[in-house]
């Protein structure tokens, strides 16, 4: 087949044989070099790249495109520690149980790169423009009030909470403030979902060659601004969320990011992370102590390329392939009470317990007990649920469902901007899901669900008022020309 710029590529049914294919060069060459996760390693990589050799539009490795985006967080989440325990070794190889773990992290790459190659489509005809009009529009409206909702949302959760007392919080205390108070709390989502669609409608209105209206402009500024209130927390991912949400709409919208604006932004996102990492160790401590631990926190890096927080992802997969800890009560459970677990708490007290919290009981008590949590693994639930089968099926289902799929249809085609802002919001918590567990990922989808339903309500709402104004002024102007006209009449009879 060939795209539009003559561009010779691959049909999807010829495109899923050649990556399935390609998936059985990773077990072949494990058992050709004697294991200790060579094989794992190439086929990974494989993985990893192949959906982007052979996407829809031809062949390319852009960070921002869904075939190359969506595989790389699923790689980060659960390929990038073992391959560099591979690449750190003397001998070049794992250990037993870090080599089973791997296997079990491939099994979910092929799942991975089998949805996205399967699901990649041509992007969209070059002169096909958004269906919204290049002008302030109700929708933009509706928009900017539902982040102002968001912010007023989170600002009862502050006055309930308390400012000092929130400042004054450490890292895991700021979370324990947060139990009960979901709908409050959900006010970031929403926030999130208005900044990306500002963007979304800035390209757009920009791209028709049209002055882009100050109350976007605005709005964007100040809803920014109150996000960043989740890095004073110390919570290092909202804020990178939000960037690669901005980023990916951007690129959905068709607007061309310089490559080495993404090249700074990845190089500065290590920087950003450690320093936090040493800020939130003595958040509530003061300013000067929480800089003071921020500045030795890099001070204490001896090799930047080991990301802590990969490292316990990676752990709980080796624990859970290696131990099998009994903390399900039968095959697919997990997956059952993560749409049992999205009925809010207030209507059911003994709603079921996730994943994570019976890992943290089961792995240590006394940890759980100070509000503790260990970073999961969604290879690993899959593993727990059906073994190597559940990893590559629910790496697969998620990845078409919450993230790649969204981000495929907006390239297709050049859809709406609410949409277009959905499905880069969903996208960008990619990494963040991919090691986490299913009901995280309902519960974040869901949010942005209740978002989009906001915003069409009050878009909705704005544009029916607008139209019985529209029809309420001439009859009214009628009406004034009528009483003037009998007016004139009266008096010339006079």
């Amino acid at each position: 087949m060939k795209t539009e710029h003559g561009k010779r590529v691959f049909s999807r049914v010829g495109a899923v044989g050649l990556v399935a294919g390609l998936a059985v060069v990773g077990p072949l060459l494990e058992s050709a070099l004697g294991g200790g996760g060579r094989g794992w390693f190439v086929g990974m990589l494989l993985m990893v790249i192949a959906p982007s050799l052979v996407r829809a539009g031809g062949p390319r490795l852009h960070p921002l495109d869904p075939e190359t985006f969506v595989p790389a967080t699923y790689f980060l989440s659960s390929g990038y520690a073992p391959t560099l325990h591979l690449v750190l070794s003397r001998s070049f190889s794992l250990t037993q149980p870090e080599t089973h773990a791997f296997q079990v992290a491939y099994l979910g790459a092929v799942g991975c790169a089998l949805v996205c190659t399967a699901m990649s489509q041509p992007p969209a005809p070059p002169d096909e423009r958004s269906p919204l009009a290049p002008t302030l529009i109700p929708r933009d409206w509706a928009v900017v009030a539902g982040g102002m909702i968001g912010v007023l949302l989170l600002g009862v959760w502050v006055a309930q909470t308390g400012v000092g007392r929130l400042l004054a919080a450490s890292y895991v205390d700021t979370y324990q403030h947060e139990q009960g108070k979901g709908l409050l709390t959900a006010g970031w989502y929403l926030i999130q979902l208005a900044i990306v669609h500002c963007v979304a409608r800035i390209a757009d209105i920009r791209g028709a060659g049209e002055r882009v209206p100050r109350l976007i402009y605005t709005a964007l500024g100040v809803m920014l601004i109150v996000f960043l209130f989740n890095t004073m927390l110390g919570r290092r991912g909202p804020l990178l969320w939000v960037i690669a949400s901005i980023g990916l709409c951007l690129h959905l919208s068709r607007v061309k990011v310089p490559r080495w604006w993404l090249a700074i932004g990845v190089a500065a996102i290590p920087i950003y992370a450690y320093t936090m990492e040493g800020y939130r160790a003595q958040l509530g401590e003061g300013a000067e102590a929480q800089l003071a631990s921020a500045q030795a926190g890099l001070e204490r890096i001896d090799n930047p390329f080991v990301i802590p927080e990969l490292e316990t992802v990676f752990g709980t997969l080796m624990i859970i392939v290696e131990q099998h800890p009994p903390i399900l009560h039968y095959p697919g459970e997990s997956w059952v009470n993560a749409l049992l677990m999205q009925v809010p708490k207030p209507l059911w007290e003994d709603r079921p317990t996730s994943l994570s919290a019976r890992y943290v009981w089961w792995m240590s008590p006394s940890f759980a007990r100070e509000g503790g949590g260990y970073a999961f693994n969604m290879t690993a639930e899959g593993y727990l649920n059906l073994e190597y089968a559940g990893a590559l099926l629910q790496v697969a289902v998620v990845a078409a469902v919450f993230f790649f799929g969204p981000l495929a249809a907006c390239v297709g085609r050049v859809r709406d901007p609410l949409a277009r802002a959905l499905a880069a919001c969903l996208g960008s918590f990619a990494y963040n899901q991919f090691r986490g567990e299913l009901a995280s990922v309902f519960k974040v989808s869901l949010a942005f669900l209740i978002s989009v339903v906001v915003i069409h309500v009050a878009s909705s709402l704005l544009l029916h008022l607008q139209e019985r104004g529209r029809r309420a002024a001439p009859q009214g102007w009628r009406s004034r020309v009528r009483a003037s006209s009998r007016g004139h009449g009266a008096e010339e009879a006079r």
